[in-house]
């Protein structure tokens, strides 16, 4: 177990070493293996998973999906437009056609 005694305020905590393939006794076989050690106020570890063909899978449909919802959303954004543009067309070329029958000559 490890002693609880408090440290003065500006002296920082020795490093843990860990040699090469030695768990330590904290994990089981097959658990991850990549960690990442922060020193902040304590230490905190981070666990990053091995990923299996079943979660490959799902990563893979689930990129898919959100780059399909992205493309629909940018080509109906693109789409509402065509109409305005036709609309816009239309009445410039109504609006030089009726300038050209409501002029008089003088």
């Amino acid at each position: 177990m490890m002693d609880k005694r408090s440290k003065p305020q500006g002296e920082k905590p020795e490093p843990e070493i860990i040699p090469p393939g030695h768990t330590g006794g904290r994990t089981a076989p097959g658990a991850p293996r990549i960690r990442a050690f922060v020193d902040t106020r304590g230490t905190e570890h981070v666990y990053v998973a091995r990923l299996r063909p079943l979660g490959i899978i799902l990563l893979a449909l689930t990129t898919g999906i959100l780059l399909a919802v992205m493309l629909i959303l940018l080509l109906s954004a693109f789409l509402i437009w065509i109409p305005v543009v036709v609309l816009l067309i239309t009445a410039t070329i109504i609006a030089g056609l009726l300038r050209g029958y409501f002029e008089r000559p003088r």
